[in-house]
């Protein structure tokens, strides 16, 4: 009996005072994915020239005017330049959320409140279109060279 109470003893003992079981380890999360503005820029230019264009201007030149009074001035959708250092994200969520929650001027209204799904899309379609320029592309994956020319 003294040997069936030390055995039963010694297993509780390792079963209390055992390293847990190993945890699984974590799978890494899958890649996020890009975000596309999937809109129809004629439908967003409707929306645009009635919503935007008093501050963006007719071409989204950012001479509208009401621009005049307006520090600092609104964005110039038609450069390319400033189009190729944004993201379609990035114009989306301008549109829908506003400049104070983007970190530019709270004079840039959200419209997610006016605009359902499809017409923030639309309209975000038409900004891209204003500049001719397609989004930034993704930078390389620092493991990967870029190619070289020959």
């Amino acid at each position: 009996m003294k040997k069936l109470l030390a055995v039963s003893a010694a297993l509780v003992a390792l079963t209390v005072f055992a390293a847990p079981p190993k945890a699984k380890a974590p799978e890494a999360a899958p890649a996020a994915a890009k975000f596309t503005i999937t809109g129809d820029p004629a439908k967003g230019q409707v929306k645009f020239k009635e919503l935007c264009s008093a501050c963006h201007g007719e071409l989204g030149k950012g001479d509208g005017p009401a621009s005049a009074a307006l520090t600092p001035k609104p964005a110039n959708f038609a450069d390319a330049a400033h189009a190729a250092s944004v993201t379609d994200e990035y114009i989306y969520n301008m549109i829908k959320e506003g400049g104070a929650a983007n970190g530019k001027s709270a004079m840039m209204a959200p419209w997610k409140a006016s605009l359902n799904e499809a017409q923030l899309m639309d309209v975000a379609a038409y900004v891209r279109s204003l500049s001719k320029s397609a989004a930034p592309a993704a930078a390389p994956a620092a493991d990967k060279k870029a190619p070289t020319k020959k």
